[in-house]
């Protein structure tokens, strides 16, 4: 990877700030929860339900949309979801940042693996975005999403959709609010954006905060495949229902600068990122993997399509 990244171990703090060649500048230090696990796509938090304990059937979260340099070959990714880690069945909503035509734009989509991601509309960067799942009566579930733009503007939209009782009782294992590194048709992860800082709040699952005694709490880094840190969340907040997640790198190529693609074998580790063209089988496999964090394979959505704006998409 052509960035200089803190080399940390789960629960250190990072090395000096130092800038990287793709624009993302270390903070002096990240406490990193002592508890991490590393992923090659996902930093955030995952909730599981206790032993025993009641499945999911809402969530909630709010960030702001943020700002990644222009003309850049990266993408960012900011979601809430439903399932994922214990199975392929996921629902999630969120924002998705890219250049086009050298000017970053952001989306929102919602996505039902394994089908393809749905974008919903286009919205300035600044905005504020507050979404929930949450089930709605039988088999209806609803995803909704209101975005404030930095102007004043509001919007607001509510995506009904049936779930079998199969596919309901798969996404209510687990919850999460992560911060992603996307990857594309072909499987394979796009360079990671600079998406700074961002705050995540009102991180409720089931009317409770994420940190909630009825929850088994997961922390999650994204790192290279050396096992460098490119996305560290911070710990939860106070009010148990915030945490920040904080960019120390970006690669510059996708996996041709140190990102493993889907497919291929994580270093140190026992799992892969599944077979190209699946969706892989979420966190169900664990390792002693590099730099002291346990492997995990992350559930990816793989943005299928190129985030190209579809015909009659909504428009600010």
């Amino acid at each position: 990877m052509n960035s200089t990244t803190a080399n940390t171990t789960s629960g250190s703090t990072s090395s000096a700030a130092s800038p990287s060649s793709s624009g993302a500048t270390s903070p002096s230090s990240v406490q990193i929860p002592s508890n991490a696990e590393g992923s090659l796509n996902w930093a955030g938090y995952i909730d599981t339900p206790v032993s025993g304990g009641k499945g999911y059937t809402s969530i909630s979260g709010s960030w702001t949309v943020p700002n990644i340099a222009a003309n850049s070959q990266g993408m960012a990714a900011q979601w809430i979801g439903l399932g994922g880690v214990s199975t392929q069945d996921l629902l999630q909503i969120g924002t998705v940042e890219q250049n086009e035509n050298g000017k970053p734009v952001a989306e929102v989509f919602w996505e039902k693996l394994p089908a393809t991601a749905t974008n919903l509309m286009t919205v300035p960067l600044g905005s504020t975005v507050q979404a929930s799942i949450t089930k709605s009566s039988g088999s209806t579930w609803d995803l909704n999403i209101t975005v404030k733009t930095p102007g004043g503007q509001t919007q607001r939209k509510t995506i009904p959709v049936s779930l079998s009782s199969a596919y309901a009782q798969g996404i209510e294992s687990s919850a999460e609010w992560i911060s992603e590194d996307p990857s594309g048709p072909d499987n394979q992860l796009y360079p990671l954006a600079n998406m700074g800082t961002v705050s995540y709040q009102d991180a409720l699952v089931n009317g409770a905060p994420l940190n909630a005694s009825g929850n088994e709490v997961q922390p999650v880094v994204l790192v290279d495949a050396n096992g460098n840190v490119e996305i560290a969340p911070s710990a939860v907040g106070a009010d148990g229902a915030s945490f920040s997640t904080v960019t120390l790198a970006t690669s510059s190529a996708g996996a041709s600068a140190g990102r493993t693609p889907r497919g291929e074998t994580i270093p140190g580790g026992r799992g892969s990122f599944g077979a190209p063209g699946s969706t892989g089988p979420g966190y169900a496999e664990q390792g002693a993997g590099p730099a002291g964090y346990g492997w995990t394979q992350a559930a990816g959505h793989g943005w299928h399509n190129t985030w190209g704006r579809p015909g009659g998409m909504n428009r600010w």
